[in-house]
């Protein structure tokens, strides 16, 4: 799996700064810290992949925690840490930095700003880019997000919405399951976790969501278990979040 992210972020960084007929535009962007330490951010848009690809590159040790928080026509927040630097050194704009890869994943087309921050040295870089068309699930109706991230809602209805649909995923994709006593008890905590959300008893839904994601996480590296665990985080942080102000 970090192999094949490596090579998603490599392609896109490929295509966006040495082989895009618009190459003279700024791919990445960067600050200083702590004296000569450097902070870098790579996020763009790949047309022939029609995804897109994030990755912040850091002088910082193996293991310290990073945040990536990209806004626009779609809102995530994304934790994780800075893993070693490939051995060849083969990044164009990293070189041999820890790096906190998220690969290329799916969004709606826009305008996107994506700060990338480190918390423990209170340091963060701004890069804004243009998205061009990607294809959402066809079945599901979800953006497939890394596995780092969680969908954010700015507004109310979209808290309500998203919710729903990702519950709804969940829904979908344990009913894809073959026959077992895993998936009956599957699907008696997403029937709970439906219901509470029709009457707004959010706790009780947070709970049936948890036991989900937990029963699944031994199993999230292959489908469609990966779908349920995503699905399943994704909907528990929308309830956990704030509600947005209107």
């Amino acid at each position: 799996m970090r192999i094949f992210k490596r090579a998603l972020v490599a392609a896109a960084c490929c295509s966006l700064i040495a082989c895009d007929p618009n190459a003279g535009n700024t791919d990445s962007v960067s600050v200083t810290f702590d004296g000569n330490k450097t902070l870098i951010l790579a996020a763009n848009f790949t047309p022939n992949a029609q995804s897109i690809g994030i990755a912040a590159f850091a002088d910082v040790d193996v293991g310290t925690v990073a945040a990536l928080e990209m806004t626009g026509p779609l809102h995530m927040h994304c934790d994780g840490t800075f893993q070693p630097a490939p051995t060849d050194s083969s990044y164009l704009v990293g070189g041999n930095r820890p790096d906190f890869v998220l690969g290329s994943f799916a969004a709606p087309a826009g305008q996107y700003t994506v700060i990338a921050s480190i918390p423990s040295q209170n340091v963060q870089v701004k890069k804004t880019f243009r998205a061009g068309v990607s294809y959402i699930d066809a079945v599901t109706n979800v953006w497939d997000l890394p596995i780092a991230c969680v969908q954010v809602a700015d507004t109310r209805q979209q808290l309500t919405d998203f919710t729903r649909q990702r519950v709804d995923a969940v829904t979908y994709w344990v009913g894809r399951l073959d026959n077992s006593p895993m998936k009956v008890q599957l699907l008696s905590s997403v029937a709970r976790a439906s219901a509470s959300l029709l009457t707004g008893d959010q706790p009780r839904a947070i709970d049936a969501l948890l036991t989900i994601r937990d029963t699944v996480q031994p199993l999230a590296s292959r489908g469609p278990y990966d779908s349920i665990f995503r699905d399943a985080k994704d909907a528990i942080a929308l309830l956990e979040q704030p509600a947005p102000a209107s």
